[in-house]
């Protein structure tokens, strides 16, 4: 949105107000859906106002917010999108646009699931510095609404045939233990029965290691309040590849891995309970889905 700054206000009636145009900075995002592993493509628009502009710096950063181990809140970028050049002019009363590109990671949260907010906040922020003498910085954040992977939005469409159909999430900063992942972060997403349907677990929690193929979906206690993943309740798991979205019984291997969770449990009872250090040592186990499979 444009907007002007006046100078000279509250000298007087005898000194006019001096009408000075700011230069604007708008991001557009050109790619319509977005998803981890995502090419995304857009452009900067930026208008000159009443001096000239000489850029000489452009930072474009998918950034989150996250929660450390220990509960606190930080802001942290997961990657860089590029522009094809980061140094040039924009005369006064013109504007400028720019390409710009980039990949979300295959690790990138996923914000949004069935048309609804999740609570994770995810957004594009661009700056860009002038060569002004003032050391003046342009800024723009655009919110990125990322639907989940094939493989996830199957599980969690399993999970809602179940009964678990109320949904929220955040981000953490910390690994899936003993996986492949090689994000610094998982996103755990909180699952609850509103009827109350299953006994054993009204509320429940997953988190996804996810890739080009699939992902290994991990299921324990909710424990919402719990950050460092090996102080959450211990895990069972069960895979779920992208292109059997729609056609296998993900819902199947969903209530069998809630078996085996109840059972797990049973086993192990202090991995059932918050800040029991419950992951442990993962066990990778062959495909298809093994009954066998707790951490």
């Amino acid at each position: 949105m444009a907007f002007r700054k006046l100078f000279g206000e509250g000298g007087g009636a005898d000194v006019p107000a001096v009408v000075v145009d700011p230069p604007e900075l708008d991001t557009r995002i050109s790619t319509l859906t977005l998803r981890p592993g995502a090419e995304v493509s857009g452009r900067l628009v930026i208008r000159a106002g009443g001096a000239d502009l000489r850029v000489c710096d452009v930072v474009l950063q998918p950034v989150a917010r996250i929660h450390r181990p220990g509960g606190e809140l930080m802001t942290d970028h997961l990657t860089f999108f590029h522009t094809s050049v980061f140094r040039f002019d924009v005369p006064a009363g013109t504007e400028r646009q720019v390409p710009f590109t980039g990949r979300l990671p295959w690790y990138a949260p996923f914000t949004d699931f069935d048309g609804r907010a999740l609570g994770v906040d995810f957004s594009l922020r661009t700056r860009i510095a002038l060569n002004d003498g003032a050391g003046t910085v342009l800024t723009d954040t655009d919110f990125l609404h990322v639907d989940p992977l094939p493989a996830v939005g199957a599980a969690l469409d399993a999970f809602g045939e179940l009964g678990y159909l109320e949904r929220y999430s955040h981000l953490v900063k910390d690994q899936i233990k003993d996986s492949e992942s090689i994000s610094e972060e998982y996103q755990p997403v909180f699952l609850s029965d509103p009827s109350g349907g299953q006994a054993d677990f009204p509320e429940l929690e997953l988190a996804f290691d996810t890739n080009a193929v699939g992902a290994i979906c991990h299921l324990r206690a909710s424990a919402p309040d719990v950050f460092a993943w090996d102080d959450k309740p211990g895990t069972v798991w069960f895979p779920v590849a992208h292109h059997e979205a729609g056609t296998a019984d993900v819902t199947a291997r969903a209530a069998r891995a809630l078996e085996e969770l109840a059972a797990f449990y049973r086993r192990h009872p202090k991995k059932a309970r918050r800040g029991g250090r419950g992951s442990g040592r993962a066990t990778r186990n062959p495909w298809p889905y093994d009954r066998n499979a707790a951490t």
